[in-house]
């Protein structure tokens, strides 16, 4: 596999023969293979899948959605993948599960009337008495697994919640046989050829990952999941701490459950060494005069930062850049953060440009999010969804100052960006960014730079050019510059030009000159 297919595979999400390519390549002739669980971004955040015929620990709080994701790990299996499952539960009552899972886009009834689905019951009883168990209280369990295997086919399990089990056989056991009988019970879902999940609740007080922490020790994979106070509502994330003989994305990854289930936004892998730039295809604004300082257009591929002053022009600037694609026949997708799309598509039809007519043909896509709670890695997917959907060959974001100004750092908004721009660039898009730059009036007489703030989070680091626009005042008049201080690449015009904007768009004049 090339390299550019490589890239293209990780950064494609929605392309998962590719991605099952590049996991593939990864794997170890004659060492650990991974079967997919089917949930999506979970398997990318895996690098393919849990490890198969082994146990991975599920560690969580209360609330956190570990059984929506070992029902929905056993339901994907079913479903995609021709793998029947078994539900153990330790904790709620079968029906009352079944209950709460009618809830999803899912036909979990179907899957149990075939025998795809198997519920087993090892819920406490009514009355909650604490049993002075055996030596030997998992074996039972275990043989009772080992039927419905052999009668089912069952190639997944799903462990729900190990923890109530010690609750309830706790009496008389110490830590050293607990993990003994833990250890059988592991070993013995081994020889079954299962692919298990197991869960396990965990306290917020409590430093192990179990709730008598021996668990995580006796099985192969350890995933914890929490759930976090946002301004406005629950943040979910979950992290993979171990997966034995196998490689995953490390690092704190964003989720969300919906009626379809889980949707995980794991990281872009960003090569910084590979950009993909066609200097040979240029990207026009449909402004004559720009397009010729830029020797063309902007290379395709290419990362444009607009930054200026309030009221500079940066949005119309945008607006001509997805106007010319639309009218070129590209689809275009517009990160709607500063104003509203229905501000949006009134301020283009004040220059006559009708995008109405392109959103509903599905040419334009506008994806937005709340600045209240953004979720960095939720609004990354919905922009790559949206892509993917009209298969967009540019996008503007209108604008990244918006997200630091929102509940987002500096470096949140930086890795955002560095993630989006990686993106881009494996699949040719060429992209603007929008950038509100904090002073007004700067260009003081004989001095026409002034503070540009056009490093502002290091995004200079990040894009291939960048366009400035500022005010300066001369004989009581306030005029408006544009000059290109960056293009990576490729000559361009040098000079500073007068620039108006008018019921017509854009519209850029002569030179300078003090």
């Amino acid at each position: 596999m090339s390299k550019k297919s490589m890239q293209l595979d990780v950064a494609n999400d929605k392309k998962q023969s590719g991605l099952r390519k590049f996991w593939r390549s990864k794997e170890r002739e004659g060492g650990v293979t991974k079967s997919e669980t089917g949930i999506a971004g979970f398997d990318q955040m895996l690098e393919g899948g849990l490890p198969r015929g082994r146990a991975t620990l599920i560690s969580a709080g209360p609330g956190c959605g570990k059984t929506v994701l070992l029902n929905e790990f056993l339901y994907r299996g079913a479903t995609e993948h021709d793998e029947p499952g078994i539900f153990v539960t330790f904790e709620e009552r079968p029906e009352d599960i079944l209950l709460n899972l009618r809830n999803f886009n899912w036909d979990i009834d179907t899957l149990i009337t075939r025998g795809d689905l198997t519920f087993l019951d090892g819920s406490p009883p009514e009355t909650g008495e604490i049993c002075c168990g055996s030596a030997e209280w998992l074996e039972p369990i275990l043989a009772q697994i080992e039927h419905l295997v052999d009668s089912t086919g069952a190639k997944r399990l799903a462990i729900d919640n190990l923890g109530t089990v010690f609750l309830r056989y706790q009496a008389g056991q110490t830590e050293v046989s607990m993990r003994n009988q833990l250890v059988r019970f592991a070993n013995g879902i081994r020889r079954l050829g299962l692919t298990t999940m197991i869960s396990t609740e965990r306290t917020d007080s409590q430093a192990s990952l179990s709730r008598y922490g021996v668990s995580e020790f006796v099985t192969d994979g350890l995933i914890e999941l929490s759930i976090h106070a946002g301004s406005v509502s629950e943040i979910r994330t979950m992290r993979v701490r171990k997966l034995r003989g196998c490689g995953f994305r490390s690092g704190e990854v964003g989720f969300e459950i919906d009626a379809d289930g889980l949707k995980v936004f794991p990281k872009i892998l960003v090569d910084s060494s590979f950009g993909e730039t066609d200097f040979e295809q240029r990207e026009t604004f449909g402004i004559a005069a720009l397009d010729k300082a830029l020797s063309g257009g902007i290379p395709r591929g290419h990362i444009m930062l607009v930054t200026g002053n309030t009221g500079t022009g940066k949005s119309t600037l945008g607006l001509h850049y997805c106007k010319e694609g639309l009218d070129q026949g590209q689809g275009v997708v517009w990160v709607a953060l500063e104003e509203p799309v229905g501000q949006v598509l009134k301020t283009a039809q004040a220059h006559q440009w009708d995008l109405s007519s392109s959103v509903e043909s599905g040419q334009l896509m506008f994806v937005t999010a709340s600045l209240l709670e953004v979720n960095s890695d939720k609004l990354l997917y919905d922009v790559i969804d949206a892509v993917e959907a009209i298969d967009a060959k540019r996008i503007v974001v209108d604008s990244v100052s918006s997200l630091e100004s929102a509940t987002m750092s500096q470096e949140n908004v930086r890795e955002f960006m560095m993630q989006l721009a990686g993106y881009a660039k494996t699949l040719k898009i060429t992209m603007i960014l929008n950038y509100l730059t904090g002073e007004s009036f700067v260009a003081d007489k004989g001095q026409l730079l002034g503070a540009t703030t056009t490093n502002a989070m290091r995004l200079s680091s990040i894009v291939d050019g960048i366009i400035l626009l500022r005010y300066v005042e001369r004989d009581q008049t306030v005029h408006k510059l544009l000059n290109i201080l960056k293009l990576r690449g490729s000559p361009h015009e040098k000079g500073i030009m007068r620039f108006e904007i008018n019921e017509y768009g854009f519209v850029l004049g002569h030179q300078f000159r003090d």
